[in-house]
């Protein structure tokens, strides 16, 4: 198997390859790493004829999804899948009232879990401000899992079901 080579996504209908760049490193995921370097990372992947790139917004408080829309910004549209997250709203705030970890040195936002339509809806728009793309191909709904939410999991997916659900079926629609 190659990178590049595609396969269709789910039932999504999708063309995507076989291999994603996924932005949490660009977002400065432990580390941080310069402009230079991200805008690098993601040419280095399209280079070798990746077309899949997967962000949220949790990924370095925006900061990847930032990086990534720099990156992507003068590509042909329709030559790549885009995947996001929704679940999470960004709030601007001083740095010093910001806790990053694990991200290190990530944009000036505050982030607030919120599964409702109106915060999926909000989180969506934020995206594709940050990106400055006109559209994204796949949202997910990110960090519902027992893992993430622990013994409020259940409640979480309700309230996902009852918002986030309803507003992505909407954009689908």
């Amino acid at each position: 198997m190659k990178p590049s080579d595609k396969r269709v996504f789910g039932r999504s209908g999708l063309n995507v390859t076989a291999f994603a760049f996924g932005t949490a490193p660009i977002g400065n995921f432990l580390h941080p790493i310069d402009e230079q370097t991200a805008d690098a990372m993601i040419q280095t992947a399209w280079d070798a004829g990746i077309r899949f790139y997967d962000t949220a917004p949790m990924y370095g408080h925006g900061l990847s999804e930032l990086r990534a829309g720099h990156s992507l910004r003068w590509k042909k549209r329709d030559e790549f899948v885009l995947a996001s997250k929704v679940g999470r709203v960004l709030k601007p705030a001083k740095r010093s009232e910001i806790d990053f970890a694990p991200w290190s040195n990530a944009a000036p936002n505050t982030m607030n879990f919120d599964y409702s339509y109106d915060g999926t809806m909000r989180s969506f728009e934020d995206s594709l401000q940050r990106l400055a793309l006109e559209h994204i191909d796949m949202l997910f709904i990110h960090d519902i899992d027992r893992f993430t939410r622990g013994d409020e999991q259940p409640e979480v997916f309700r309230q996902a079901m009852d918002g986030c659900w309803r507003a992505l079926e909407k954009l689908r629609s």
